[in-house]
Formats: C-alpha cells, sequence, structure tokens
C-alpha cells in the first residue's frame, strides 16, 4: 500500500538531528583519546607511587554505537564511547575485578575533567566528563603469542572478541541494504538510527538499550531502494508483529545467547511493543488515499516528538501546508493490454486478478486539464513474497499523465500519481490492482 512521501524530510531529519556529524564524532574521539592518554599516564603515576611497574596497554579497538556508528545526538550530550583496551597477560592482576579496580585507580591518579571519579563496574571502568558524555573502558588480556586469545573482566575472565559485533553489523549493513535505487547507501543503518531516535524519544519510556534494538531492527529489516521512509514503516510493522509473537532477543554472534533475559529487560520489551503499536497507528494516516502533506508531516512528528516536523507545517505556511481539503482527490482510469502499448480494455475492480504478464495502462482522467507547471510523480507499491524475493516492493517513477507497469509479481499492487504545481502536491490519486499466477 502506498503510503505518502515525506522520504526528503526524513532524511533532512536525519542529518539535521539524528546522525551526529563530523564535529561531534571529532569532539568525542578527542574524549576517548584523553582518556587513553590519561590511563597510559596514570599506570606510570601510580606504578611509581606504589614503587612498582605497571605496563601500558599493548593496544584499544573500539566498540559500540560510536564505532558502528549508530550513536544518534542527544539533547543532553550524554553519549557513551566503548572501547576495549587490551594489556598483555601479566601485566595485570590474576582476579577480573582487581584488573579492573587497577585501572580505575589509574585513571584517578592521572586525573582529568571527571563529573565523578571514575568507577570499576561489572564489564567496564567508567569515566565520565563534565558535559554529559562518558568513557566506557572494557578490560581484557590477551594470551598467547602466533594464537592469541582475548580475555574480558567481566564479573570473570571470560573469552571475547571486542570486533566481533562491529564485523557482525558491519556485514549486515553492507550485504543487505540496497546498493541500486534512489536511496543513499548504508540505508540499514539509518533505519537502525531512526528506530533508536523512536526509542529515545520520550524521556519517561524505559524501553531497550541500543545493542537490543540494532539486534532487532536487523533481524526484521525491510529493504526499499527508493523510499527511507517506506523502509522504515516496513521495518516498525515487522517489528511489532515480530515481538507480538516473541519478545526475546538472540545474540547476532552465537544466536543463543538471550539479550532480555533480566526481568527489568523483559519489560522494557512489552513497553516497546506498545510503543510501536501507538506509533503505527499514527502512521496509519500515511496509507489514506486522502492524506494531505499536513497530516503526514504531524503523523512523524507524533513517532519522533521532536520540534523539527512542526517547524517544516510553521516554515511552509497554511498555503503550502496541505491542509485538510486543499489537495484534490482524482480517479486514475486504469486498463489492461497483452503488451506495452497494446489494444487495451477497462480494468474495473482490484477484485478481478489479471493474469501474470500483463500490463497495465494508468492515466490520469480525461477531465484532468494540465497545467504548464505542473509535474507528475508516479509511485509503484508491490507486495508479496514474489516481489520481495526480487528486491522490487516498490518505486517512484518519472512520467507525464500516462504510465504503463508490467504485471511481473502475483500479488495486490498499487500506483499512486501525485500532480505537483511549483513543486507542491495539489491533487493525488491512487488505484490498486491485483495479479494472479495462472
Amino acid at each position: 500500500m502506498a503510503i505518502f512521501d515525506l522520504h526528503k524530510e526524513l532524511n533532512k531529519f536525519y542529518d539535521e538531528h539524528v546522525v551526529l556529524g563530523a564535529e561531534r564524532r571529532k569532539k568525542l574521539a578527542g574524549y576517548r583519546d584523553a582518556c587513553l592518554e590519561h590511563l597510559k599516564t596514570g599506570l606510570d603515576l601510580l606504578g611509581k607511587k606504589r614503587g612498582r611497574t605497571y605496563p601500558a596497554f599493548t593496544r584499544s579497538i573500539g566498540q559500540g554505537s560510536y564505532t558502528m556508528r549508530t550513536l544518534n545526538q542527544h539533547a543532553n550530550d550524554e553519549y557513551d564511547i566503548d572501547e576495549a583496551v587490551i594489556f598483555a597477560k601479566d601485566a595485570l592482576p590474576a582476579s577480573a575485578l582487581d584488573a579492573r579496580n587497577l585501572i580505575a585507580d589509574a585513571l584517578l591518579e592521572a586525573g582529568g575533567n571527571f563529573k565523578k571519579d571514575p568507577e570499576a563496574r561489572t564489564n567496564a571502568v567508567t569515566v565520565w566528563y563534565a558535559d554529559g558524555a562518558h568513557v566506557d573502558l572494557a578490560i581484557y588480556r590477551e594470551t598467547g603469542l602466533f594464537f592469541s586469545t582475548l580475555e574480558h573482566a567481566g564479573a570473570d575472565w571470560g573469552s571475547r572478541d571486542p570486533e566481533k559485533v562491529s564485523s557482525w553489523f558491519k556485514s549486515e549493513v553492507d550485504s543487505r541494504s540496497p546498493e541500486i535505487g534512489d536511496v543513499r547507501l548504508d540505508q540499514l543503518r539509518r533505519i537502525v538510527r531512526w528506530v533508536k531516535a523512536f526509542a529515545r524519544s520520550r524521556l519517561s519510556w524505559s524501553l531497550p538499550g541500543g545493542m537490543i534494538l540494532t539486534v532487532l531492527t536487523c533481524e526484521v529489516y525491510r529493504p526499499n531502494r527508493w523510499r527511507d521512509d517506506v523502509s522504515l514503516v516496513d521495518t516498525l510493522k515487522a517489528m511489532k508483529a515480530r515481538l507480538a509473537s516473541n519478545l526475546d532477543v538472540l545474540s547476532p554472534i552465537d544466536g543463543t545467547t538471550s539479550l532480555t533475559l533480566k526481568p527489568a529487560i523483559g519489560a522494557q520489551m512489552r513497553s516497546l511493543l506498545e510503543k510501536l503499536e501507538s506509533a503505527l497507528g499514527s502512521l496509519e494516516m500515511l496509507e489514506k488515499d486522502d492524506c494531505t502533506r499536513d497530516q503526514a508531516v504531524r503523523a512523524w512528528g507524533k513517532v519522533f516528538n521532536h520540534p523539527y516536523w512542526i517547524n517544516i507545517l510553521e516554515a511552509e505556511g497554511p498555503a503550502e501546508m496541505g491542509s485538510k481539503g486543499s489537495i484534490t482527490k482524482i480517479d486514475l482510469d486504469v486498463a489492461v493490454a497483452p503488451a506495452e502499448g497494446g489494444r487495451a480494455t477497462t480494468y474495473r475492480s482490484a477484485d478481478t486478478a489479471v493474469t501474470k504478464g500483463r500490463w497495465f495502462r494508468f492515466t490520469l482522467p480525461s477531465s484532468w486539464q494540465p497545467a504548464p507547471n505542473e509535474t507528475y510523480r508516479w509511485t509503484v507499491t508491490n507486495t508479496g513474497d514474489e516481489a520481495r524475493n526480487a528486491n522490487d516492493m516498490g518505486h517512484a517513477l518519472d512520467g507525464g499523465t500516462e504510465t504503463w507497469r508490467h504485471a511481473a509479481y502475483k500479488g495486490l499492487h498499487s500506483m499512486t500519481c501525485e500532480v505537483l504545481r511549483n513543486g507542491v502536491v495539489v491533487a493525488r490519486g491512487m488505484r490498486r490492482v491485483q495479479v494472479a499466477r495462472w
């Protein structure tokens, strides 16, 4: 089913209010680098203070949403940077807790612009900076030379690869995002960011953390080569259906470890399902034949709870907002022919199925009077397994008052035509057609 096209507006929202941007990334990288330098200095100072030598770490590896480029803008600058810090095995105490405490003590010894003292928590040593950002240093020890293994200092030492999650996500984005079409590269990464932006859109909400949201989004992701807004709506629908049947999320690394076992996380998953149901209720407006631009913008505004969307309406003013009744509804004429341009017969209703391989002709009604400054935007929306397997769930077309489309996939499909004058939609029509295999 066609949805009102706000692909460009959604991407502008992404660029201006979701993605970090170069300056913020540089600032956060500065915190990370400063933290690592403080650790080197602190180990040296602490060693001198205690009359012994504490070797520096051998290397560090980026982890988490910063490295995966799914870290979003935060209103209070409360950013989380994850870094794995690798030591030789004999450079750290035998106890995982003692190893974390050593790193916390070293950072405290070096000093810095900390909001509070560095803390050795269960999975990492956390350093909070005064402006809200914090760095989590996950401590690792490395054994062996040619066939080395890494162990993470959690509740106890445990084998873990700090690069596995980032590598998994990069592979997902590279292999599953559309490579051709009208959308930018790395669509899956944008969808993850939008899902996280929705989940963090209200301070009163308590929803799952970024790792769970990322894994879940990747699992249910629905790509679209032509429009990001269609991909996002389809992904949210799939996520709702998935959670309605199963709230558990498994690790993408081993496929068996649950990320949602804790009762508190289980409650967050149930809440996520409720919020998705509400959001999709708002987005239903986008699929109505008489949806206006004003209604579509407000629907997305309800989802993201961000002033960007209301600002669009205020900037455009009532003449261009598409207030109710300002967009004319048109009835498209549809005909069927054995070949493109062939002799066509009227197609009256989607209750009647047309055999695969035939052609549909869509035209504006004969009563429509084109204007000199008028352009036409046609949008195909396909359904069914055949279209999905062909990665052709829909696309936009340039054209005039008429367009031909091949009946290539079994299913119930739709064609939407928008008439634009000076770039503003003034009329819209949509027709559904049904295609059968026989």
